[in-house]
């Protein structure tokens, strides 16, 4: 049988040939591990760092109160602006601020208000939890309406039939992950957006798993509504804000539920009565987090100068190098590749499952002797996640992944490791 260092070669030739290799020195990589958990935080850009010492040294230390009206009360906008190019769409159908679950709060209490003959918030088990608990409780919020789950028997892919039958009994609002956050599996996007469109349904796509590896265009889907952070692939940094999108067309039936001092329509009137912003500027809860908003920049400039486009093709190249390893030896090892092969119904994170899941796991990041430290996800109770992060992750990262899996295997190095599970894994 060939041997697994036959492919450290082709890995070299690969990355010398990659166009987008440069944008890894844009980057903060002066760790010494491989690092594979870009879908849970991206990297830190370089350029972050000067974008925020600015905002804090200069702008905060110096002119303090005179940034509102020089910078800072401008920076939502600009944001949305960067965000909207990246999910091609107008920049008006974009909010930045808030948590992914706090958007999510607030885009379901708005479309219900004015909507009383929705009786049904649906999702599926692929979803990633907080956003049925946020739907479920939402509907909690609203007499009639109920919140049911679709359990397709498996948490690896959907399948359309079924949801497409779940959706025609229980028309309302439907809840989707774009992109499973445990297998990696890619809804059809316009299908769906279509399908409900034709079945007095809406659709509200969470795409946090997605964006920034992918190619995502809203308007050409057809797409609502979706909301989405900013801390995984698009490097915004901890806590960095989520966002809301939704298309211009349905932006006039929107009520904000939360009548926030930004969601005014003149905030600095300091008006008595309320009088609610007939933009996206609705969704704004209070005053705008500005350090966190200028750590985000700098990392949306990266993505739209490398292109979604070009971001999803080298995702599916890393992929196909794995799945060549995986393939010709890591299947051999008991690895089961659970991510769907087909690319338009795949994101940009691999995920394998083992029976040594977590063990394999420790051994990567907790390697004996001199092995090089490599971080990855772990998802119970199976789930090993690799993120193929295009600006930074390269073929030599995955080549030396597989090597790592292979030989944690053969030479039985998990045994060394215990059962005990962190927090955050």
């Amino acid at each position: 049988m060939d041997r697994i260092e036959q492919y450290k070669e082709s890995a070299n030739k690969y990355d010398l040939s990659d166009e987008l290799s440069h944008f890894k020195e844009r980057f903060d990589n002066s760790n010494e591990f491989i690092y594979l958990v870009g879908n849970s935080l991206g990297k830190l850009p370089l350029d972050t760092i000067n974008n925020i010492n600015q905002t804090v040294k200069i702008d905060w230390g110096k002119d303090l109160v005179s940034s509102w009206n020089e910078k800072w009360l401008s920076i939502e906008n600009i944001i949305a602006k960067k965000i909207s190019k990246i999910l091609k769409c107008d920049e008006k159908e974009v909010y930045v601020g808030d948590s992914t679950s706090e958007n999510l709060y607030k885009l379901l209490k708005s479309i219900l208000i004015n909507n009383s003959e929705i009786k049904s918030i649906i999702s599926d088990n692929l979803n990633f939890p907080s956003d049925n608990y946020i739907a479920e409780g939402v509907a909690r919020d609203f007499k009639g309406v109920s919140f049911k789950l679709l359990d397709y028997g498996n948490e690896v892919e959907a399948n359309i039939d079924m949801l497409k039958k779940f959706i025609l009994k229980n028309n309302g609002i439907l809840i989707l992950s774009l992109v499973s956050f445990k297998s990696s599996y890619r809804y059809p996007i316009k299908e769906i957006n279509d399908f409900c469109k034709n079945n007095n349904s809406i659709v509200i796509w969470d795409i946090s798993h997605a964006v920034g590896a992918i190619d995502i265009d809203f308007h050409n889907t057809n797409t609502k509504y979706a909301v989405g952070c900013t801390y995984k692939y698009l490097n915004g940094g901890p806590g960095s804000p989520a966002f809301i999108y939704a298309n211009k067309q349905e932006q006039n039936t929107l009520k904000t539920p939360i009548r926030g001092w930004f969601s005014h329509s003149s905030p600095f009137d300091y008006s008595k009565n309320y009088e609610e912003n007939n933009t996206m500027d609705r969704f704004k809860s209070g005053t705008p987090h500005i350090i966190q908003l200028s750590a985000l920049e700098k990392g949306l400039d990266i993505i739209i100068e490398a292109g979604t486009n070009k971001l999803e093709s080298k995702s599916i190249n890393l992929f196909n190098f794995f799945k060549t390893i995986y393939n010709s030896h890591l299947n051999k090892k008991g690895y089961d590749l659970v991510t769907p092969l087909k690319d338009n119904l795949r994101g940009s994170h691999i995920t394998i499952a083992h029976k040594e899941s977590w063990r394999i796991s420790k051994c990567l990041s907790l390697p004996k002797g001199k092995g090089r430290k490599i971080l990855v996800d772990f998802r119970p109770d199976k789930f090993i996640r690799i993120s193929l992060t295009p600006l930074y992750t390269n073929f030599e990262d995955i080549y030396n992944l597989t090597y790592r899996l292979f030989s944690i295997i053969e030479k039985e190095e998990y045994l060394q490791h215990s059962y005990n599970k962190p927090t955050v894994t």
